[in-house]
Order: C-alpha cells, then sequence, then structure tokens
C-alpha cells in the first residue's frame, strides 16, 4: 500500500511568521495536535506541536501572543513522498520516535500521514511496532 492511500489530505498549516496563540487556535478548531509550518507556497520548513507550544513557550515562560511559530517549530522533519511505502512511512515512524509524517510531492506538502492512519490502513504489527516506540515513557 502506498502512503498517498492512507494520508489526510486535508491539511491546515502555518506560516513561521504566524503567532503561537493563533497556531493554538487553529489546532483547536481542527483538534489537532500538529501542524506543519510551511514557506513559498507550500514547502515545509518546519512543524510545531501542542507538546512544543507547551513545552518550548509557556513553561520556559514566553508570551504565545508574541511569540512566532518559527521560534518554536521543529526543523529536523522527516517528509516521506506519497508513493512511498506505507511500511516505510511506519519504519521511519518508529525510526525517528514520532505520530505523523508530512508528505510532500516535489517539495510540497499533500497531505500527512499519522500514527491513527497506518493503524487504520494496515491493520498489523507495524502499527504496533510503531506505537512500542513513539509512547515509550509516556
Amino acid at each position: 500500500m502506498k502512503v498517498r492511500e492512507a494520508m489526510a489530505k486535508t491539511v491546515t498549516s502555518a506560516k513561521k511568521s504566524d503567532k503561537v496563540i493563533d497556531v493554538a487556535k487553529k489546532m483547536k478548531q481542527q483538534d489537532a495536535g500538529f501542524m506543519p509550518v510551511l514557506e513559498n507556497g507550500g514547502t515545509v520548513i518546519g512543524v510545531i506541536t501542542d507538546r512544543d507550544i507547551v513545552i518550548r513557550c509557556i513553561a520556559e515562560g514566553h508570551d504565545p501572543r508574541g511569540e512566532t511559530a518559527e521560534h518554536l517549530m521543529s526543523r529536523q522533519v522527516t517528509i516521506i513522498a506519497p508513493d512511498d511505502d506505507i511500511e516505510e512511512a511506519g519504519r521511519a515512524m518508529q525510526r525517528e520516535a514520532i505520530r505523523r509524517l508530512p508528505v510532500a510531492e516535489n517539495g510540497r506538502l499533500v497531505g500527512v500521514l499519522s500514527h491513527g492512519n497506518l493503524v487504520q490502513a494496515t491493520k498489523n504489527k507495524m502499527a504496533e511496532k510503531v506505537t512500542e516506540g513513539v509512547t515509550r515513557g509516556a
């Protein structure tokens, strides 16, 4: 199975100049804990999570109304292609201990593959292995 068959195709994103408070509001509206940060019409330059907002902003005493997504985002982003094998995506999640992967084609974001998408698509041991890696210590 290919990633494109399992990924979420509708993705809300942020710009690096967006205020963290606005990113958090978008996350709440979308019931999402993850948001790709894009520039130049769709190139992924980072990701920001609800955990980033709590740990890197609030817990460190920064004001989310003044802090930007660029300051908090993770810049080392593992990105997969829509035609990659779903098992390959699962191995990347396990190796990186992450629960979501931006999916890009020709340098532009086209979707996100989440752990939940992986579980629904594979219904096999791949999802179980990924879960072990990302939930350790939770």
